[in-house]
């Protein structure tokens, strides 16, 4: 169930082994790790254990699904997006990260939005969003998904802006 997915221009796939590169090439990206934990490209170590962690999100007791995004036209890896538990909140979240060269096309709101209707065959009622309040772009995607701003909140070292959306 929900194994692959797509949209008008997307693909999304579960990550295998394979996949590594495109991770390493995505969390060793400062831009892509600004707002991320850490603020900056994480260690080939990290990659490796996001990798594990994205390719067991399909068998987990949860309801966590954690997507490679590709562009249907030529294929092309472009980021991650999915659904997962945030532990702090016992709630689920839309999350996504996408190469600087992807940034500015829509693919963010475009898959965001396939996340939301995922979450909704999934059966969950409300989910959540946390954007670093300096970004500005993952605030507008936010918007345009439906998700309304709750509050400012300090998490994992960052400043953030904790959103809900009702299903």
């Amino acid at each position: 169930m929900h194994r692959n997915l797509e949209t008008e221009r997307l693909t999304f796939r579960p990550f295998i082994n394979e996949d590594l590169p495109i991770i390493i090439k995505l969390l060793t990206d400062d831009l892509v790790c600004k707002y991320l934990p850490g603020q900056g490209g994480y260690s080939l170590e990290v990659c490796s254990k996001y990798l594990k962690y994205f390719m067991m999100s399909f068998s987990d007791k949860n309801l966590n699904k954690i997507y490679l995004v590709s562009k249907k036209d030529n294929f092309a890896p472009i980021g991650y997006c999915g659904i997962q538990v945030v532990n702090e909140f016992e709630k689920y979240e839309i999350f996504y990260a996408y190469l600087p060269e992807s940034w500015g096309h829509g693919f963010a709101t475009e898959a965001s939005l396939r996340m939301k209707e995922l979450a909704i065959e999934l059966g969950l009622k409300n989910i959540i969003a946390l954007a670093h309040i300096d970004n500005i772009s993952s605030q507008k995607v936010l918007l345009k998904t439906g998700y309304e701003l709750q509050k400012q909140l300090p998490l994992w070292g960052l400043n953030l802006y904790y959103y809900e959306l009702t299903l």
